[in-house]
């Protein structure tokens, strides 16, 4: 692979996740790393490695669900979660990769 194609460069992103566990939160938010890169940066992702993570915002909210506004109270709770993460990006520029057309 010629190394003008193949770019590493350090990335930073925001992402947010919500859900109704903490795990689920955080796997919300993380799964989102690749979509955001995608659409700030030119190219096709190799790979992708958090170097650092940084929370920006951590919130859990708790409130009373109801059956039909009186029956069975239960507490329920939200968590959403804002944090910026640092990666280390290896990317192929697409753009630079010269095709040869053959007709059949």
């Amino acid at each position: 692979m010629d190394n003008s194609m193949y770019k590493k460069l350090v990335h930073k992103v925001r992402i947010e996740g919500k859900g109704q566990s903490k795990e689920h939160a955080i796997a919300t938010a993380l799964g989102k790393i690749q979509k955001k890169v995608n659409a700030e940066l030119n190219g096709m992702i190799i790979r992708i490695e958090p170097i650092n993570i940084e929370i920006v915002e951590a919130i859990e909210e708790t409130y009373t669900e109801r059956f039909l506004l009186f029956f069975f109270p239960r507490k329920r709770s939200q968590f959403k979660l804002l944090m910026d993460i640092e990666v280390d990006l290896f990317l192929l520029e697409t753009e630079k990769i010269e095709f040869r057309e053959k007709k059949r």
